[in-house]
């Protein structure tokens, strides 16, 4: 059953992180303001990532380290915790405003 939840959590990861670093292309700029809001308000009231919590039945376990460190690399957590949270959610907001804004 432990298979079962992990695949789920893990195909629920991937898909929502497709969509939304697709969203610039097919969402308006102002939701995808709302949802880097919404995340930032899920790792502040819920203490970190929900998905990654039902995945990994743990939070010190991130979605991105554990696939990385499978994968050879050795991130260093608090580098990697930066740029998930504030470097990629503000790329991807300048990209939403540079494709759908006109100057």
């Amino acid at each position: 059953m432990k298979d079962f939840r992990y695949y789920s959590f893990l195909f629920l990861h991937i898909v929502l992180l497709a969509a939304w670093y697709a969203s610039p292309f097919y969402l308006d700029w102002r939701i995808v303001i709302a949802t880097v809001v919404l995340y930032h308000l899920q790792i502040y009231l819920a203490k970190g990532c929900l998905l990654t919590r039902g995945q990994f039945g743990k939070e010190n376990e991130g979605f991105y380290y554990h696939y990385l460190r499978r994968l050879g690399f050795n991130p260093n957590k608090r580098w990697l915790a930066f740029v998930l949270d504030y470097i990629i959610p503000g790329a991807m907001i300048i990209l939403a405003i540079a494709l759908q804004v006109k100057l």
